[in-house]
């Protein structure tokens, strides 16, 4: 199965893709983070490479075009995807990647919040201001059991 968590800068995402991949056990993460250039294309080489070695493969990275969390869905081969769209206002955005070790540019921040195409129908969505990371991370997990 991979797990596709997406969403804003700065949401949230590589916290509860961490917290996850613990619950798991066995789960191999996969960040858009480990690419600079061609990140979406180097991206979809490692989710085809590691599909079918992996039971679980967490793929964590904004995502922030439709076409590109299709392309994941084709890269995966008709293999199960479960979509988590991890979102939370652009002030917590702001506010979190100010307070990150490595932060991106606030400008690159706003961009990305204009023009991220928001999914029609996410498995699942979870709000960083209302919900923990622990939490969220649990939320995932039992949809994964239930499968």
């Amino acid at each position: 199965m991979i797990v596709l968590l997406f969403g804003p800068p700065a949401s949230g995402k590589t916290t509860i893709a961490k917290k996850l991949a613990e619950k798991l056990g066995g789960a191999y993460l996969l960040s858009s983070d480990r690419f600079r250039r061609r990140v979406y294309s180097r991206l979809m080489k490692e989710v085809k490479k590691r599909k079918s070695k992996q039971r679980y493969l967490i793929v964590d990275g904004t995502f922030y075009k439709k076409r590109w969390r299709e392309e994941l869905r084709a890269a995966a081969g008709g293999g199960d995807v479960l979509e988590v769209f991890i979102n939370c206002p652009l002030e917590t955005c702001l506010k979190r990647n100010k307070e990150r070790s490595n932060p991106i540019p606030q400008e690159a921040v706003h961009i990305l919040w204009r023009t991220f195409e928001l999914p029609e129908n996410p498995d699942l969505e979870i709000n960083t201001d209302r919900i923990a990371p622990e939490e969220a991370a649990q939320r995932i997990l039992d949809i994964i059991k239930k499968d």
